[in-house]
């Protein structure tokens, strides 16, 4: 019994910190759009959505090697990126409100637009892996070798983008349009240049989750949404615009999930995050390490 219990406590440190590892990645962009451009993106998942359905396509569909699969996947990415900027979100960034109504609309799209398509069939399919290996034995446990390159992969990714945002010219830009766009705009800072560059890093992550853990996993129309839910509890919990808070909230919320799937049930690991997101709103809504707000 012991044992047992052991066993699952591991299992759950282990899938738990592959969760943690891609919501990381997922919401530290969602954050990133956020505390810069004061934009809520309710198309993030829609961005996971149309990342894990062009990835299969170009391997299944269109028959495209892996690496021509990865830059088609990029481009494709990119491009979105900067269209939902110029044809939304610019237009848009003095409304709150109708940057929400404008993102929504862009995620439900993204949803209907992979049903209609020629080469979709509507159904749910798995993403072949571009990370093959046998199964690695930890204490009796089988963990995929493509989760361990996850782990390994979002840590670089993360370090990557503090190095970036923290020492990097353009990264220092960042953060004085997230800090006080007026008074980056008159040190000659384009802050709207600014946002969208921020938004394609964003949608970079995305995609780099894609190819890093959605390659082995399964793709379906509706699937944007619950990422989107997960990264908004993560900032939520972590604190809006906080790199370290989005990292510290993936992981919460990673470890929270996958124990709630072994020792209470599925069903319960799925609303959790919604209880979070409620939780952390009415009792400190700055989030862990976010800065409250001085009227």
């Amino acid at each position: 019994m012991i044992d047992q219990v052991a066993s699952d406590l591991f299992s759950v440190f282990l899938f738990g910190s592959v969760q943690g590892a891609v919501f990381s990645l997922l919401a530290l962009g969602f954050s990133l759009v956020y505390g810069v451009g004061g934009v809520l993106n309710l198309a993030h998942g829609g961005f996971y959505l149309a990342t894990m359905y062009t990835f299969y396509w170009c391997i299944k569909v269109w028959e495209q090697t892996i690496l021509m699969s990865i830059i088609i996947t990029l481009i494709v990415i990119v491009i979105i990126c900067i269209l939902a900027f110029v044809l939304l979100i610019k237009p848009l960034q003095d409304s709150a409100i109708g940057v929400l109504i404008a993102t929504f609309s862009l995620a439900f799209f993204f949803e209907q637009l992979v049903k209609v398509l020629p080469w979709s069939d509507n159904k749910t399919h798995w993403v072949p892996t571009i990370i093959a290996g046998n199964p690695i034995e930890l204490f009796g446990i089988n963990f995929p070798v493509r989760y361990l390159w996850t782990i390994i992969g979002a840590i670089i990714a993360v370090v990557i983008i503090y190095i970036f945002i923290t020492k990097a010219k353009l990264g220092k830009s960042i953060r004085a349009v997230a800090q006080d766009r007026e008074a980056a705009q008159l040190m000659g800072i384009n802050a709207n240049l600014i946002i969208m560059v921020t938004i394609i890093i964003s949608g970079l992550l995305v995609a780099f989750t894609t190819i890093l853990y959605g390659a082995g996993e399964e793709v379906y129309p509706s699937m944007g949404w619950g990422f989107l839910i997960q990264s908004f509890a993560i900032v939520v919990l972590g604190g809006m615009g906080s790199i370290p808070g989005s990292v510290l909230g993936a992981f919460i919320i990673g470890y929270s999930r996958t124990f709630c799937s072994y020792f209470i049930g599925t069903q319960f690991a799925e609303i959790f995050p919604i209880i979070i997101i409620v939780f952390m709103l009415v009792f400190r809504p700055q989030g862990l390490l976010g800065k409250k707000e001085v009227e």
